[in-house]
């Protein structure tokens, strides 16, 4: 193989990384930043396992609220739409587990900013770990976490 159609290994990329700017930007655009600063992203025990220590401990149980499907108001009775709060009122996952309404959101103040501040994580990287944790503990399959729209933090 010629010398100048030669690939950059990680390894290498690494190395040259911080060794000036134009470098670096060439480099990002063929690695993550992660990958260049030796991040990587946890498995899906260490994710879990996170979870379960730091963010599922909040969750007060006294606390949860039950919504009205269809305007997210609490309701009177049992329905198929959960509502998870911590100690302090605030909510950190609301789900639904209705086939024909299925939906898991997670906060972004009492959810994503720990986790993320813990994690560099690509968002592909969040959503396959987001959606494994969810189909584990939840057993909601086929659903993809997300992060609602900001009236909901309210």
């Amino acid at each position: 193989m010629p010398e100048n159609t030669r690939e950059i290994t990680l390894e290498e990329a690494k190395k040259l990384y911080n060794s000036n700017e134009e470098a670096k930007t060439f480099l990002l655009s063929k690695f993550t930043k992660d990958e260049l600063e030796g991040k990587s992203s946890p498995s899906q025990e260490e994710f879990n396992k996170f979870f379960e220590e730091k963010i599922f401990t909040l969750i007060d149980y006294s606390k949860t609220k039950f919504l009205d499907c269809n305007n997210g108001h609490v309701s009177k009775t049992l329905t198929s739409r959960i509502q998870l709060r911590n100690s302090y009122g605030k909510w950190l996952f609301d789900y639904n587990y209705d086939q024909k309404n299925k939906h898991f959101w997670y906060s972004y103040d009492c959810v994503y900013t720990i986790f993320m501040n813990h994690f560099s994580l690509q968002d592909d990287d969040r959503h396959r770990l987001m959606k494994s944790l969810v189909e584990k503990h939840f057993n909601l399959r086929d659903t993809l976490p997300t992060l609602p729209s900001e009236w909901l933090d309210a």
